[in-house]
């Protein structure tokens, strides 16, 4: 997955800089990762869909939870 942050380099390959455990990501990032706008994202936590923790009024998102909504996605099309 490519992401371009505008001159702010690779978003992807600043999350696999971090730590996988310690690692929270913003509205923004998620919104950047899955490609979609931070209203949709922000729609998603009040459905129910991903979850969020809230930082100062803020929500942050495990790569966990990212990964586990992407998962519960997946379609898998079987051929006949």
């Amino acid at each position: 997955m490519q992401i371009n942050m505008k001159g702010k380099g690779n978003l992807e390959d600043k999350i696999k800089g971090q730590s996988r455990v310690n690692r929270l990501l913003t509205v923004k990032e998620v919104a950047e990762l899955l490609r979609i706008s931070r209203f949709s994202v922000y729609n998603m936590v009040k459905r129910g869909e991903l979850s969020a923790v809230k930082v100062l009024n803020k929500f942050r998102f495990d790569m966990n939870s990212v990964e586990q909504y992407l998962e519960k996605q997946r379609i898998n099309i079987e051929e006949k």
